[in-house]
């Protein structure tokens, strides 16, 4: 089991993030150039690579471009691993490659869908291996859905990390799910996280083809790196 770290430029401190990263969660790092992965053209067989590689999860650094953004987004939609975004303007970058630990504390937004719940694993697995909280920021919306989902997220965690049920903090969100986006970039520096965990888009719909979907939004805003998770039905059992 490893992680790989793709590299389309070289960022200053983000190989020593992920490396540490890596330590921290007893994995092995591989590294591999973003020119070189011919799969990366393809969804369906950078999957099948990263499987019959045994790779849990990789990262992406690449330049804070929207264009070059959505191309890895592109071939990332098949993943079912999840996958860190690395750019040239997070610049908390250097901060974190000289902490302790890679990851104090998670960011994780949580909104109506109900592949939020796709976050507890991951988040499980961080807490796990490191000593961070977790912040669950709650959409405010008019339904109950985003509530119901973070009960759900805290459900898991109880059962899975008993131990760790006090760091988990709840937040609420000023803006509602449609616009939970905008505000996970914006009060980054408030609520101090070292990492954000989205759920990407199951799929792409009229305004995310001309305007961008949301996980371009929030990875091209952020201070820090941003952890995807491409929807998967079969994980919705897990947190019930």
């Amino acid at each position: 089991m490893k992680f790989l770290y793709i590299q389309d430029i070289d960022i200053a401190f983000s190989r020593k993030w992920a490396e540490s990263l890596t330590a921290s969660l007893g994995k092995e790092f591989a590294f591999a150039d973003a020119d070189s992965l011919q799969e990366l053209r393809d969804p369906d067989l950078l999957s099948k690579s990263l499987q019959e590689q045994d790779v849990d999860l990789i990262f992406i650094a690449c330049k804070n471009d929207r264009r070059i953004i959505q191309r890895f987004l592109n071939s990332c939609r098949s993943l079912r691993i999840p996958y860190i975004f690395l750019t040239d303007t997070m610049s908390k970058l250097s901060v974190l490659a000289h902490s302790e630990s890679p990851i104090n504390r998670i960011s994780a937004p949580v909104s109506r869908l109900e592949e939020e719940v796709h976050k507890a694993e991951i988040i499980s697995s961080l807490m796990r291996y490191t000593s961070c909280k977790t912040i669950l920021l709650i959409a405010s919306d008019y339904g109950s859905k985003a509530q119901q989902n973070t009960n759900r997220i805290i459900s898991f965690l109880n059962k899975n990390i008993p131990d760790r049920i006090e760091d988990i903090i709840r937040v609420s969100a000023i803006k509602n799910s449609d616009n939970l986006y905008k505000e996970v970039s914006a009060r980054q520096r408030e609520l101090t996280p070292d990492i954000v965990v989205w759920t990407a888009s199951r799929e792409y719909g009229l305004d995310d083809l001309i305007f961008g979907p949301s996980e371009r939004y929030v990875i091209s805003h952020s201070l820090i790196p941003v952890l995807l998770l491409n929807p998967r039905d079969d994980l919705f059992s897990l947190c019930d």
